[in-house]
């Protein structure tokens, strides 16, 4: 039978890819967008700052950014190394679509059950090779998925074909994976992941966005479907996505952690959901994959957490680099 024995939860944030000179160009966007998201409702940008006193100026310098840069490079290198010593047979990446691929209708979950994927260029190089690469996906597994989620009450999209990636500009001939699927094939996975299944989850959008605990069980159907798989494989379950952003909130990020280290699900669901928004809704990612690794007995490692802004309202990302390696 099919055996979970690693979860992984790790950013893609474009600022990854950034030398650290350029983090301040973002922060001219976040001065631009009249919407960021904090503590459960929209600011402006000088509402924020004033708000917040632009406290986070003494992290702007030059030396920080670099310092905070350098310790992301080393977590995903270490994420990475922790990926090869699992050695998965199979793979399943849960990640969501921001207007990529879905630009007129919004799926709440859809699962990938096409043959494979393609990655490369014009697609920036944090997320890509420089050539372009075909990557398999798993069709039996992604239709068993669909059948099992079906069963146990869940209504899923099923994505037969993966559309053109309209963020890529000039279009390529080939439909490029979004940039959540994209990093990890580049940076965890050294452009050559095992066969996987692509789980596309609405986190962004109102109103169709899966709830907190729709989430939790969402990882537990996916615990049980695997364990019923009649194949001998080694399972390997990746969230793709950020802590708090667009607004980086550390307070926030340590309870988080805390509750994805305790198995607190509780906690979690109690949350009110409308933290749960923005680019920090991609959290629910991290919960479906931490349901899934319970029962395996695994602890979260927490490799680093790096707070990286880019504005004095402290704007930016929260950057937790965590991973569950199951007992064998």
């Amino acid at each position: 039978m099919a055996k979970i024995v690693f979860g992984m939860a790790v950013p893609h944030s474009g600022m990854l890819g950034q030398a650290p000179e350029d983090w301040l160009k973002n922060g001219e966007r976040d001065r631009n967008n009249p919407e960021l998201w904090f503590r459960n409702r929209t600011w402006t940008y000088p509402e924020l700052e004033a708000h917040r006193e632009a406290a986070f100026a003494p992290f702007l310098t030059l030396e920080e950014r670099t310092a905070r840069a350098a310790r992301c490079r080393v977590a995903l290198d270490k994420m990475a190394a922790a990926y090869r010593e699992a050695k998965i047979d199979v793979a399943i990446i849960l990640g969501k679509d921001q207007k990529e691929i879905f630009t007129d209708f919004s799926p709440s979950i859809a699962i990938y059950s096409g043959a494979e994927v393609h990655n490369g260029p014009p697609q920036r190089s944090v997320y890509a090779p420089d050539r372009h690469v075909t990557h398999a996906c798993h069709p039996e597994l992604a239709t068993y998925l669909i059948n099992r989620f079906q069963a146990e009450g869940f209504d899923l999209t099923d994505l037969f074909a993966w559309p053109d990636n309209v963020w890529m500009k000039p279009l390529p001939e080939y439909p490029v994976a979004p940039h959540a699927y994209s990093f990890v094939y580049h940076q965890i996975m050294d452009d050559n992941p095992p066969p996987h299944v692509p789980i596309i989850m609405n986190c962004f959008y109102p109103p169709t966005q899966p709830s907190m605990s729709r989430c939790i069980e969402f990882g537990r159907v996916l615990r049980e479907a695997i364990a019923a798989w009649p194949a001998d494989v080694r399972v390997g379950i990746f969230a793709s996505g950020g802590l708090s952003h667009f607004v980086n909130d550390e307070e926030f990020d340590h309870r988080i952690m805390k509750m994805l280290a305790n198995y607190d699900y509780e906690g979690l669901a109690a949350v009110d959901d409308r933290s749960y928004q923005s680019g920090t809704s991609e959290i629910k990612l991290y919960v479906s994959v931490m349901k899934a690794l319970e029962e395996t007995g695994a602890e979260m490692t927490l490799v680093d957490y790096v707070p990286c802004w880019r504005t004095p309202a402290g704007t930016g990302e929260g950057m937790g680099f965590m991973y569950w390696k199951a007992e064998e």
